[in-house]
Parts: C-alpha cells; sequence; structure tokens
C-alpha cells in the first residue's frame, strides 16, 4: 500500500482469472510543485485485453489512490513513438510536456561517481 512501507504498489486486471494486464506507481515528491504525485510507472495490457476498458479502469483506480494519499496529481511517461498509449492518454485527458527523459546506466553511473572529491 502507498504511503505504508511498500515501495511500489501493483493493480491487476484479469480476464476469466486469467491475468490480462497491470499496472504499477509510486508516490513521488516534485520539488518544481512542492507537492507528492503518483508516478505511473507501468500500465501494461496483453494484445487480447486491450479495447475492453481495462486501461481505463486501471488509471482510475491509480487516480483514486493519488486521492486517497492527497497527491497534487499524477505523472507518467511514454515514448513518443508509442501511438497507441499517446492516444489513449490523450482520450482520458491527459495532457504531455514536452521534456527530455535522461538516464545514466549503472556502468555510467559508478564512472561518475568515481569523479567525486574528497
Amino acid at each position: 500500500m502507498l504511503g505504508g512501507s511498500a515501495a511500489l504498489t501493483c493493480w491487476v486486471a484479469e480476464i476469466g482469472g486469467a491475468l490480462a494486464g497491470y499496472a504499477t506507481a509510486t508516490r513521488e515528491f516534485s520539488t518544481w510543485q512542492a507537492d507528492y504525485y503518483l508516478h505511473m510507472d507501468c500500465l501494461y495490457l496483453r494484445p487480447a485485453a486491450r479495447n475492453r476498458g481495462l486501461g481505463e479502469a486501471l488509471v482510475s483506480m491509480m487516480a483514486a489512490e493519488s486521492v486517497r494519499l492527497r497527491c497534487g496529481g499524477m505523472q507518467w511517461q511514454t515514448p513518443a513513438t508509442n501511438l497507441r498509449a499517446v492516444g489513449f492518454y490523450r482520450r482520458i485527458g491527459a495532457q504531455s510536456k514536452d521534456k527530455l527523459r535522461f538516464y545514466l546506466s549503472a556502468d555510467a553511473t559508478k564512472a561518475l561517481a568515481g569523479n567525486v572529491r574528497s
């Protein structure tokens, strides 16, 4: 449960008792907004489970958790090339921001950490 001791919450969707998809989220703090937000890390539905309302149901459950935790909203990212996801997110009322997402691999992180001077 978010806000408790768990670092991540996962919601699952089933069809006929079989796993159809899942969504995961964490509670994060934005220094830019000076508020907490729910960060959706992953939303996945098996291809056969798409277009059945399950994605919206999973996102709605995350939204309810965000409200329960008194977060200032929700945030997530998806590659611009994932046109299905982009269309879905726009249909449910999400807005996008133009951003570049940067990361360091584990090896690059270790190399950069080696530059620290005492």
